[in-house]
Formats: C-alpha cells, structure tokens, sequence
C-alpha cells in the first residue's frame, strides 16, 4: 500500500499531468496490459474516505485480481491526477467532476457513488449569537463552491439574507473552515458532522444539522479506460461495494467495527476516539452502501450543477455515466440496482 498525504500539486506537476501519456506502462489507465494494481487519488484522506478502500483492498480486491497493494493518493489535484494519466480512477465532489466532465478535454464517465447524503451543516464559533447572524464572516469555501450556495440556502431557511452576510473564501475543504472558525478568522462556516466535537469542545456550536440525497462523492475514470479495461473498473466497483456492505454490516452498522479497526490500524492509520464514535452517523447519513444513488438525486444534482454554473444549459449527465460495472456489482451481491444500469 502507498498512501500519499499529498494535499496539493504544484504547478508544475500540474502541467506535466496534462501531458502524461495515456499509454503509460505505469497503469495510469490506458494501454492493453491487464492492470494489477488499483492507482487512484481523492480529495479528502479523512479516516472514513481511508477506512473503507483499505478494507477493498485488504478483503475483496485481491480476489479480483489486483495483486499489488493500491496506491493512493490524496490530493486537491485529484482530477489532474486523473486526466493526466497519473491514476486511472478519482474519487472526490462531485462538483468538481461535473466541471471536468463539461469542460471535455478529456472525455471522463462516472461509475459509482462513494457518498450519496450532503450534510447541511453550520456552525458558529464561541460567542455567536445564532439567532444574530446578520453582518458576520460566513464561508462555505472557495468562491464558486458548491457549499457556498448551501449556506445561502441555510440561511434564507432561517430567515437571514445571504446578502447581509460577508462571505469570505477559504481555500481547500470543510477541514481548512473548521481551522478558520476555531481561529476567530470568520463566524459562521459550512461543516461536516465530524467537526461537531471540536466545535464544541471549543465553544462553537452547531445551529443546522440537515441531510440531503445528492451523489455527492463519485468515482470516475477515463472514457477510454472504461473501453480498455473494463474487467478491472468492474473488480475495483466490486471490491469497494463489497467493503461497503462488510464495514456497515449490524443494526446500528457496528458488527465488523472492531474488525475493521484491526484492518485500518495494522496499515498505520489511528483514528482518534472521536472518529471511532462517529461510525453509526457516517453509515448512516453519509456513505453510499450500495455505491450508488437514486436517479431522482442525480437530477436534481444536474439541475443544481446548471443553476450554478458547474455546466452549461443542457448539461446531460448521463451521457458522461456508465452503471454496468455497479449495476452487475449490485446484481451479484442482492442488493437493488441504483440509480439502474445507465451506460451513457
């Protein structure tokens, strides 16, 4: 296994991704020879996104013929990585996967769902008045990230003009908001469930606590990957819906835990106890089980990609979407086809 605490890539390296041959003989995602080894990069290398490829790659994934432990790696590049050639498979927001898919340099096709819940979560540090919000620092992220139109969304639910507000851009994710909340450096921001305990073990406070279906993390890979090397897309969907299933296994998806932390802990990775005591929340509200999500979700998520200017008017979806792999993964392991077999 190599795991990679890469968080960006210079630009540098950027560039020479672009220009990473697709042919490589790195398994990087083209070519003929049979792939032996998943190569894939995230965005987030939190313990969940962690825990649940590592347990693929521990149980399922060698049995379907990956003989070489994963590389991964975490990176805010992880797109890059993927049209580059560096990987031959991505997973991270879907956001950012719509943009790519419309941009079209590269032609890209989803094949399944990590996350199909996005938390609507706000918080607010030490000090705020929750019920006062009007004239405070708010961030959901980066301009033009998704998660600044839900705390627009969040707000006009509480009856606060977004307007009102002064929405700063924080680069990076809901981690890197959390840091500036605690910081003092904005008021409100966007956050994840996991950040619940430190807020407020630091005197914040969690004032929305909303799940939305949405296929908010997918998995993607080249066009001509899927074309090349199908067998092995199909063994590594297999692989992570398998793990899925095992690790979220009992009525309150705790039976494997012990199994699983086992699993994670021999690979280098400790979660904290705080992590640990979010497991039945995160099955629960946050992990797509099943690796997929409902058709319903992934429209209104194409709707919401046009109305944020993600893709153009018209953007289809589902001519940028392949479901065989997950479907025939759902199939073999009795679970229902979701969102069905859509091979765009």
């Amino acid at each position: 296994m190599k795991l990679h605490g890469v968080r960006a890539l210079s630009a540098l390296a950027v560039a020479s991704l672009a220009l990473t041959s697709c042919g490589s003989s790195d398994q990087g995602g083209g070519g003929e020879e049979k792939f032996t080894q998943v190569k894939m990069s995230y965005d987030n290398d939190d313990f969940m996104n962690q825990m649940t490829w590592m347990v693929a790659d521990e149980k399922y994934w060698p049995e379907l013929g990956f003989t070489e432990p994963a590389d991964v790696t975490a990176s805010d590049e992880y797109m890059a990585a993927l049209t580059g050639g560096d990987v031959w498979i991505a997973q991270g927001e879907s956001d950012a996967v719509w943009a790519a898919m419309a941009q079209g340099s590269v032609p890209l096709k989803i094949v399944g769902v990590i996350k199909d819940t996005e938390a609507w979560w706000l918080g607010v540090r030490e000090g705020v008045d929750p019920n006062n919000l009007a004239g405070l620092k708010i961030s959901g992220g980066p301009i033009g990230d998704r998660n600044v139109k839900v705390a627009e969304k969040l707000l006009e639910e509480r009856g606060v003009d977004p307007k009102s507000m002064d929405f700063v851009s924080i680069p990076g994710g809901s981690d890197d908001r959390l840091t500036a909340l605690l910081a003092g450096q904005i008021d409100v921001a966007v956050l994840q469930p996991r950040h619940e305990a430190p807020l407020v073990e630091n005197g914040g406070q969690m004032i929305e606590k909303k799940y939305q279906e949405v296929p908010q993390e997918t998995w993607v890979v080249r066009e001509e990957t899927l074309e090349n090397h199908k067998d092995e897309v199909c063994a590594y969907i297999e692989g992570r819906v398998e793990a899925l299933q095992y690790v979220s296994e009992g009525p309150d998806h705790t039976a494997n835990r012990d199994a699983v932390l086992e699993i994670v802990r021999a690979r280098g990775l400790d979660p904290s106890q705080a992590e640990i005591d979010e497991w039945t929340q995160e099955m629960s509200n946050q992990l797509a089980l099943d690796g997929g999500s409902s058709l319903e979700s992934f429209e209104q998520w194409n709707q919401d990609m046009i109305d944020n200017g993600n893709v153009p008017e018209g953007f289809d979806w589902k001519e940028h979407a392949d479901f065989s792999c997950l479907t025939a993964a759902q199939e073999k392991l009795g679970l229902k086809p979701d969102p069905g077999n859509i091979t765009g």
